[in-house]
C-alpha cells in the first residue's frame, strides 16, 4: 500500500499524553497551519504508519476530542502482540513527528435519538468514539448513561476526565480485578426503546448485544464498532476459495479474482483503488455496495441483518457464492 497523496493530509503531533497503561493521546493538527476538516462523533481517521515488517500501511483510530477543537486527539495502545502499526505509533509519535492520515469517515454515526434514552457500552480502548458521543448527548439534552469495561483500572484510558466531565454520574465503571457489572445486567424491559451503542472486542460486543435484545431492544437500535488489535489474526473461511469474477457498475469493467488474491488486490491490479485500512474486515472502511450477486460475508463489521440483505460487502476478505458480484464501483 502506498502512503499519502492527494487525498492524505499532512498532520504534525503537537501534544502526547498518557493516559493509562501502555495508551497515550496524539494531538494532531495541519502541518501547513489550515484548519482540519470537520467531523462527527463517532468519527475515524486513517493515520499512516509502519508495521513489523516496516511496510507503510494506514490503520484507523477513532478521533476522542472535541469536535470543536482545533487539533484532532486519537488513543494509541501500544499492543507488542499485534501487527506492529499502533506499536510503532506509540513508540515513534512524539511532539513535532509528522504523520499523513485520510480525511475523516464515520460507520458509527449517532442516529437522530429525540428524546429516546441512549445507552453507550465501551470495552476497553473502545471508550474513544464513545467519549465524543456523551459530550453529544449531553449538550442535546438526551438521557444516557455510558458504561465503561477494563481488565484493570490502570487501564482505563480518560478515567480522570470522565470523572470530571459534565456526565460524570452517567459514567459506571465495570473492572474485571474489581466492581464488575455482568453484561446482562446492564439492560432491563425498561430499555426496550432504547439506542444502543458499544464499541470493544467482538465477543465483549456480541455479549453485549445479545443481552440487549433479550430486553427488547430492536437490531435496528444497535450500532457496533469493533475494536480489533492490530495483533487481529485473519477471520476464518467459510468456503475453500474459489476464483469469480467481479463487474464495476459504471463502466461494466470485468475483474477477475484469482483464488489467492482479495477483490481489493484484483481492483488494484486494474488501475481501481478501494479505501482500505485493516484489511481484515473490521473496521468497514472499504465497505462497497453490492448490486447484484451472492457474496460470501467474511467481515467482522456489519450485523447480520445487515448481511442478511446482501447489499454492501467488505471487498478486503469478503468473496462470493456466486460466479459474479456486481459492485457499485
Amino acid at each position: 500500500m502506498t502512503v499519502g497523496g492527494s487525498d492524505t493530509i499532512s498532520l504534525k503531533v503537537v501534544a502526547r499524553q498518557e493516559v493509562a497503561d501502555g495508551i497515550a493521546t496524539l494531538e494532531l493538527r495541519r502541518e501547513d497551519g489550515r484548519g482540519l476538516p470537520p467531523w462527527t462523533p463517532g468519527a475515524h481517521i486513517d493515520l499512516a504508519t509502519v508495521d513489523k515488517d516496516e511496510r507503510p500501511v494506514f490503520r484507523q483510530y477513532s478521533l476522542c476530542g472535541a469536535v470543536e477543537a482545533p487539533t484532532w486527539r486519537i488513543a494509541v495502545l501500544a499492543d507488542a502482540a499485534g501487527r506492529g502499526g499502533s506499536l510503532w505509533l506509540h513508540h515513534n509519535a512524539h511532539p513535532g513527528t509528522r504523520l499523513a492520515s485520510r480525511h475523516p469517515g464515520n460507520h458509527f454515526a449517532l442516529k437522530e435519538a429525540g428524546g429516546t434514552p441512549v445507552v453507550l457500552v465501551a470495552g476497553g480502548i473502545g471508550i474513544t468514539p464513545l467519549i465524543p458521543m456523551a459530550h453529544a448527548l449531553q449538550a442535546r439534552g438526551v438521557p444516557f448513561r455510558l458504561l465503561y469495561y477494563v481488565r484493570r483500572e490502570s487501564r482505563a484510558a480518560f478515567l480522570t476526565e470522565l470523572k470530571s466531565a459534565p456526565f460524570a454520574n452517567k459514567v459506571h465503571l465495570s473492572v474485571d480485578e474489581g466492581v464488575s457489572i455482568p453484561p446482562q445486567d446492564i439492560f432491563s424491559s425498561a430499555d426496550a426503546g432504547s439506542w444502543v451503542y458499544t464499541c470493544g472486542p467482538a465477543g465483549f460486543m456480541d455479549a453485549v448485544t445479545g443481552a440487549a435484545r433479550a430486553c427488547g431492544v430492536s437490531p435496528e437500535r444497535i450500532s457496533q464498532e469493533l475494536f480489533a488489535s492490530d495483533g487481529a489474526t485473519a477471520l476464518p473461511r467459510k468456503t475453500a476459495d474459489q476464483p469469480f469474477t467481479v463487474r464495476l457498475h459504471s463502466t461494466g469493467q470485468e475483474v477477475a479474482v484469482r483464488s489467492d488474491q482479495s477483490v481489493v488486490q484484483a481492483l488494484a491490479e486494474a488501475g481501481v483503488q478501494v479505501t482500505v485500512s485493516c484489511e481484515q474486515g473490521y473496521c468497514g472502511s472499504c465497505l462497497t455496495g453490492l448490486l447484484d450477486g451472492i457474496p460470501d460475508h467474511r467481515d467482522q463489521f456489519m450485523l447480520d441483518e445487515e448481511r442478511a440483505r446482501n447489499d454492501a460487502f467488505t471487498p478486503c476478505c469478503s468473496r462470493a457464492l456466486s460466479p459474479c458480484l456486481v459492485l457499485d464501483l
